[in-house]
């Protein structure tokens, strides 16, 4: 409706107005008193609730109109049609501010005085001011008794009230949420509802025949029926079903009576079939607003839960990036000291033969002083990538220094080890390393000692040995004794 130009809108709303006052029209007693559900009523204030405030004299107008119109052509005439859709529209915009303020005010926090509001509303003062207005015109010209028109206007109003504009309500505000999805859908974002149609229409069908063959007949024993069965839909049902559930007892069990059928078939307890509808929705009402919020409630809480969830995978995402960028060397991608050092503290504490190599890159401070460090950055990065690919993968290579690297080489003797570093050292000194102010040869000196119970004492004679080895000449490797 908010595509369609604003008048057009008003008098598709006041045509439909029109058609559900005459369609209802022809069942009410006028000399008698209203005795029927008057449902455009409440359909109109639902209208009202969902649209903007701006909008509604020029649809109260349209539709008080309509209201007369429909009187004249199907009702009690042109004159009493002029006070009851003053009483009409009057009920229409109370109720319509009623929806709004208690759902605003009370939704979904304080469901209790959500119900107790609506219910005060719409069964007493709303229908009741109604009453006096409409009770009151209809006397004054002698056209009815005021008792009469009052007692059965308020029972009608009062009934199409509480069982009509709750699902009104709800269906246009799912009718609402269906548009926007199918724009949403259109945008890329997601919306609407997974509700188990099947059973809905389920649902729906066996309240309808429940409460036909219930008022096909005279006893009054299965009255219960449907009463139960609005209770099971308001527990287990979609909210839109569960407040569908007294409208369809109402729309069925007040026209049959009318009609002279049913457990209240006699014409002067045609009120009690209204009555009847009256309490089902009363009964079921506060269970449908309670289920509504404890499932809206769930809904938020699994959200949060998967919220939650996610931050906590993340958050252990960016713990794990954070342990391994605090144990990984920048420059070469190699482990740093602290994790080289970790591990040599585990291979110490196991009975497993394994050796430890020290390795230090041959004159290193005269590449930085000659060529600037960004040479010895590429020097130590592709040592690394010479040394990943020269050692096993259950070995551990890692950056401890400047220049220096240490190697763990797992089940192992020393004389293995020697001839696992001597190719690195002869692949390392017959490789060109490019850099941005050309090619370097560069060569490495190699200390080797047997990881005993304590790695540091292993360091401290790989250390030595590397000593010897650079004394000896460099680019070449020491075990020690």
């Amino acid at each position: 409706m908010a595509r369609i130009p604003a008048p057009v809108a008003v008098l598709a709303v006041a045509l439909l107005y029109f058609c559900g006052a005459a369609l209802t029209c022809q069942f009410e007693r006028w000399h008698g008193g209203v005795a029927i559900i008057w449902f455009p009523g409440a359909l109109l204030a639902a209208w009202l609730h969902a649209c903007p405030r701006r909008d509604w004299a020029a649809l109260l107008l349209a539709c008080g109109l309509a209201n007369v119109l429909a009187a004249a052509w199907c009702g009690p005439g042109w004159m009493p049609g002029v006070p009851i859709a003053l009483a009409n529209m009057v009920e229409v915009a109370a109720a319509a501010t009623l929806a709004r303020h208690a759902l605003r005010a009370h939704w979904p926090d304080t469901t209790l005085e959500l119900v107790a509001l609506f219910l005060l509303g719409t069964l007493l003062v709303i229908p009741a001011c109604g009453a006096l207005i409409a009770a009151t015109g209809a006397h004054a010209i002698g056209h009815a008794g005021f008792v009469a028109v009052f007692r059965g206007w308020m029972l009608g109003h009062a009934v199409g009230l509480v069982a009509v504009l709750p699902f009104a309500v709800v269906a246009l505000a799912r009718l609402r949420e269906a548009g926007e999805a199918v724009l949403g859908r259109r945008t890329g974002d997601q919306g609407g509802h997974g509700h188990p149609r099947v059973a809905s229409m389920l649902m729906v069908t066996t309240m309808a025949l429940l409460t036909t063959c219930v008022f096909v007949q005279y006893e009054d024993w299965p009255l219960a029926a449907p009463l139960l069965f609005a209770l099971f839909a308001a527990v287990w049902g979609d909210v839109l079903i569960a407040t569908a559930m007294p409208m369809l007892v109402a729309l069925i069990a007040a026209p049959l009576t009318l009609a002279g059928y049913g457990p209240f078939a006699d014409a002067d307890h045609v009120p009690l079939g209204l009555l009847y509808a009256g309490l089902v929705a009363c009964g079921s009402l506060p269970v449908v607003v309670e289920q509504a919020r404890r499932r809206r409630e769930i809904a938020r809480l699994s959200h949060s839960a998967a919220h939650f969830q996610a931050l906590s995978a993340r958050a252990d995402s960016l713990i794990d990036e954070l342990r391994r960028e605090a144990q990984t060397d920048p420059l070469t991608g190699l482990p740093n000291r602290r994790a080289f050092y970790a591990g040599l503290a585990v291979h110490a504490a196991s009975d497993e033969p394994t050796c430890v190599a020290m390795i230090d890159i041959d004159h290193f401070k005269r590449v930085n002083d000659r060529l600037g460090h960004a040479a010895g950055d590429a020097v130590l990065r592709r040592f690394a990538e010479l040394a990943r690919s020269s050692f096993r993968a259950i070995d551990v290579v890692g950056r401890i220094g400047g220049e220096e690297f240490a190697v763990i080489l797992r089940d192992v003797s020393v004389e293995q080890a020697c001839r696992i570093c001597q190719r690195l050292t002869d692949r390392f000194a017959g490789t060109q390393i490019e850099t941005p102010f050309g090619p370097v040869c560069v060569t490495i000196s190699t200390g080797i000692a047997v990881i005993g119970r304590d790695g540091d004492a292993a360091m401290a004679a790989a250390d030595q040995a590397l000593y010897e080895a650079k004394r000896a000449g460099r680019a070449r490797l020491a075990s020690a004794a």
